[in-house]
């Protein structure tokens, strides 16, 4: 007997077991999703933009916390104090000295020079004048007169001119002494010298010719009307080394003529005591640390904010490079974490647009121009941050919600506000204020049919600001004189600029529709007006197509409500879906005559040819009409890839008649593309099933519904809807809505005898799958 195994069931187990490691082996290794998602071309590109977008903002941000945001006048919500000893220039010190030092410097008096040269001519010639007069009588009365002579002093004066040294003597040092003296002792007029004696400075400035000035104590000057002007003049007169009886002689002439010998220079008084008050040093105030600048509760001044722009800098000059760094790089950091983390919200939740590299660009462009000027304009006017704070981040809220959905502005916009906080040192309860204003934008703009919604969501964010701004400064402001004023100030610029950014939203929605290439529901309903004019050309031309056109808006739009898409945005395509009929109306059987089928002397091929070609001619309409890029998919992708069977069917005949190949299926196809929209499929669906119903010779409610479940069917066995995310259960509640639909635009009516009578004369049965082509163009 052969042997038996000790364990039977050990050799089925081991080869289930290389089995299932064989299926292991041979089965494709599952990629990380990881590895998947960091291998697309369009992750490195997001990759790139967001840490170009990262460093910029994040430069922004670290910028904008080292500036000075205080305004004068305002209540501060904190207290400030030095960290780093400074100096700071005492102004009002300086002024007091350099005041002090305008009134010490001495005036400045000028020589009377004609007054010096008469009186030192008259006396150097007074000797030889009366030289060879022996007496009284023999000198002129006039010289006698001017110089009261008596023999005594005649005979002294006559002594001085015949003898050559005492000549000399007189001319070289005797009249230079004096004039030398009258010279440092100043006579002024009687006003001049009042006035000099009422100024504090101890000094005057006497100045001869270009001679060096020279500084006198202003007690040597003399007064020209003074009691002691003869003592002070016979001081100098005998000072100057004469002697009796010529002493006499001259005192007696210099009081009977007496002149001023000094005149005040205003102009160079002027510019010695400003030269003074310029040469005044600089008086400082030290400011050590632990000194207060300013503290919570005081209306700034502008010496306050002076001197926190000066401990700023004394701050900055004196840091380490960590200490200067690191601060910049926990904003740097706070600015990554930020936006990597709306990143991956947009990758998980909008991937849309996380697909479009230029949408990334363009996004990140708006948020770091909404900072940086939010940064630049709060640095610029302070004072008025409740608006330079706010408005930036609605105005990002506004386009988002227009350019995309409430969900991505919501995200984005709470990331702009978050980064504008963060930069300009906003309380937490400064950054709810905004949030509220963003919610409440993002909530009002839901769908943007008319203008008067924008008007109404920027009033409405006006309020929010406003109100907010309100609450949070009653709760954060201290309460004291002037804050309730502050307040609602604060509070009104909030809502300005609110009311700022709809005005500016109003002016520039045609560019960002151009930009983001999008279509707002105002451009929408702009463009179902029947007056617009390719829809009044389609009236004139194909008449036919243009009702087509509205009963599937119709039909459309009532689906895609139902189904939740846009419902606006699919009538309007609807509306154009079939403009390319307008070049050649007579070939579609809707904007027939009857009996008229251009199409009975057309070869199969070439009808297709044409019934094709209104997708094309559509699309060139579209574009060269401006109509927006987004109805474009409608025009284009309405028929998707489906059969003409038509022509296909009658193409078939003819090959078999003529003994010919088979046409290929594919040659007969629309070139799509196929739908890519839950609105498209819809389109698609509603314009099959109204064609073929208008068809129907006898639409009964059990016929629409067969025909319509049908149609649904074969498409998407057809793979019409693969690329769409339309899915089983939207399709269902399609078919369901057309079916009610059609059903009531094709109901029982009252059946007249006339009507009756004639129409069983002239009606003529159609088939219920034929298209509005003759007889079918349209797959069923």
């Amino acid at each position: 007997m052969p042997d038996t195994p000790k364990n039977p069931g050990s050799r089925p187990a081991t080869a289930s077991k290389a089995r299932r490691e064989q299926a292991k082996r041979s089965a494709p290794k599952r990629t990380p999703k990881w590895r998947t998602i960091t291998q697309r071309p369009s992750t490195a590109r997001g990759l790139l933009v967001g840490l170009l977008f990262t460093l910029l903002i994040g430069a922004i941000v670290a910028w904008t916390r080292e500036q000075p945001l205080i305004a004068t006048d305002s209540i501060m919500t904190n207290t400030r104090l030095v960290r780093t000893e400074f100096k700071v220039i005492d102004e009002a010190g300086t002024d007091s000295q350099r005041e002090l030092a305008r009134i010490r410097a001495p005036r400045v008096y000028r020589a009377n020079k004609s007054v010096f040269e008469e009186t030192q001519s008259s006396l150097e010639s007074l000797p030889k004048t009366v030289a060879d007069a022996e007496n009284l009588i023999k000198v002129a009365p006039g010289i006698v007169d001017r110089f009261q002579l008596t023999p005594v002093q005649l005979d002294a004066l006559r002594a001085y001119a015949l003898d050559d040294a005492a000549s000399d003597t007189w001319t070289g040092q005797l009249v230079p002494a004096l004039m030398e003296k009258l010279r440092w002792a100043p006579i002024l007029d009687s006003e001049t010298w009042q006035n000099e004696i009422q100024e504090s400075t101890r000094n005057i400035e006497l100045r001869y010719d270009e001679d060096e000035p020279f500084i006198r104590n202003k007690d040597g000057a003399i007064n020209i009307e003074g009691a002691r002007l003869e003592e002070r003049i016979t001081t100098v007169v005998r000072s100057a080394g004469f002697d009796a009886p010529i002493d006499a002689m001259i005192i007696g002439w210099l009081l009977r003529e007496p002149r001023p010998t000094y005149v005040l220079d205003e102009e160079a008084t002027r510019t010695n005591r400003n030269a003074a008050a310029a040469a005044a040093p600089l008086q400082y105030i030290t400011y050590e640390p632990g000194r207060e600048i300013y503290r919570r509760g005081d209306v700034l001044t502008e010496d306050q904010r002076e001197v926190d722009r000066r401990e700023r800098a004394a701050t900055s000059a004196v840091l380490t490079t960590p200490q200067r760094w690191l601060p910049r790089l926990g904003a740097l950091l706070a600015t990554f974490l930020a936006a990597g983390g709306v990143g991956f919200y947009l990758a998980r939740f909008c991937p849309r647009i996380t697909r479009n590299p230029m949408r990334v660009i363009a996004i990140a462009s708006i948020v770091l121009a909404a900072t940086a000027i939010a940064a630049w304009t709060t640095i610029q006017t302070p004072g008025a941050i409740a608006l330079t704070s706010t408005a930036p981040t609605i105005f990002v809220a506004f386009i988002l919600v227009i350019a995309y959905d409430q969900r991505t502005a919501l995200a984005i916009s709470s990331l702009q506000a978050l980064l504008v906080g963060v930069a300009l040192h906003l309380p937490a309860e400064l950054f709810i204020t905004v949030l509220a204003g963003v919610g409440v934008t993002v909530w009002k703009l839901g769908e943007i049919r008319q203008r008067n919604t924008i008007i109404t969501a920027g009033v409405w964010a006006a309020g929010a600001l406003a109100g907010g701004t309100l609450a949070t400064e009653l709760l954060t402001l201290p309460q004291q004189g002037g804050a309730l004023y502050q307040i609602l100030i604060d509070a009104g610029m909030a809502a300005t600029g609110g009311l700022i950014v709809t005005g500016i939203i109003l002016l520039v929605l045609p560019t960002v529709e151009r930009v983001f290439d999008i279509t707002t529901g105002m451009t929408l309903i702009e463009l179902r007006d029947p007056r617009n004019p390719i829809l009044r050309e389609m009236q004139a031309r194909a008449p036919g197509t243009y009702n087509h056109s509205l009963a599937v808006a119709t039909l459309a739009e009532s689906a895609a409500e139902k189904i939740g898409a846009d419902a606006l945005h699919l009538y309007v395509g609807a509306l154009y879906h079939d403009i390319g009929k307008i070049n050649k109306p007579d070939y579609f059987i809707e904007n027939q005559s009857q009996g008229i089928n251009k199409h009975d002397k057309l070869a199969p091929a070439m009808s297709l040819l044409v019934i094709v070609g209104h997708v094309k001619d559509g699309v060139e309409l579209a574009r060269e009409h401006n109509l927006p890029r987004s109805l474009h998919h409608y025009i284009e992708s309405h028929h998707g890839t489906t059969l003409v069977e038509y022509f296909y069917h009658q193409a078939k005949q003819q090959a078999d008649q003529a003994e010919q190949d088979q046409p290929s299926e594919i040659e007969y196809r629309y070139p799509g593309p196929k739908p890519r929209t839950r609105e498209a499929a819809t389109l698609m669906l509603t314009d099959a099933a109204e064609s073929a119903t208008r068809a129907m010779p006898d639409p009964t409610p059990s016929r629409i519904e067969t025909l319509v479940h049908k149609l649904a069917s074969r498409r998407l066995m057809d793979g019409q809807f693969d690329e769409c995310d339309l899915t089983l259960s939207d399709l269902h509640t399609i078919e369901s809505s057309l079916i009610k639909g059609l059903i009531s635009m094709h109901h029982a009516r009252v059946a007249y005898p006339e009507a009756n009578k004639a129409n069983s004369k002239s009606g003529t049965a159609m088939d219920p799958l034929a298209d509005k082509t003759a007889p079918s163009t349209r797959t069923a």
